[in-house]
């Protein structure tokens, strides 16, 4: 079953305005993977800036095979991969399974960081999950640092 309905107008579209236009080979560098099954979201207060909500309003999770679904219907005919990273709690599991899903598909993948980690520790993880680097947000950041003060050192 399609993860979603691709309408006739939709393959119209396609094929007269994008399908020429469009590379052959496409690369999303920015892509959010997780299972629902490892939650929890987080909550986000009134008026917080530093916590990304947006993926968690667009799907419960986005597996890896449902984004390859994506990809092959939105984009068919095309070779489509991606960057791929998490931001979900609990960070470990979810790091874990960008490691396993990326290295099944011979995409690749960020670890997602913790800036309390050492830099021993951050390369140990990178290495160990065969990342390409690192991706972090403000979210991570100690609470008590207003959100213009925090600095990566």
């Amino acid at each position: 079953m399609a993860l979603f309905e691709v309408t006739a107008y939709d393959k119209k579209v396609y094929e007269e305005e994008l399908k020429d236009f469009l590379p052959d080979k496409i690369f999303d560098v920015h892509c959010h993977i997780n299972l629902e099954k490892q939650k929890p979201v987080e909550e986000v207060k009134p008026g917080e800036t530093r916590t990304v909500t947006w993926p968690s309003l667009v799907a419960k999770q986005n597996s890896i095979e449902d984004l390859q679904e994506t990809y092959r219907l939105m984009f068919p005919g095309k070779d489509v991969k991606a960057l791929c990273f998490t931001t979900r709690k609990p960070y470990d599991k979810n790091n874990e399974y960008v490691s396993k899903a990326t290295a099944s598909v011979g995409w690749s993948g960020l670890y997602y960081s913790d800036p309390e980690e050492s830099a021993d520790e951050l390369e140990k993880h990178i290495r160990e999950g065969g990342f390409l680097g690192t991706k972090c947000y403000l979210s991570r950041s100690k609470s008590y640092l207003p959100t213009k003060e925090i600095r990566i050192f």
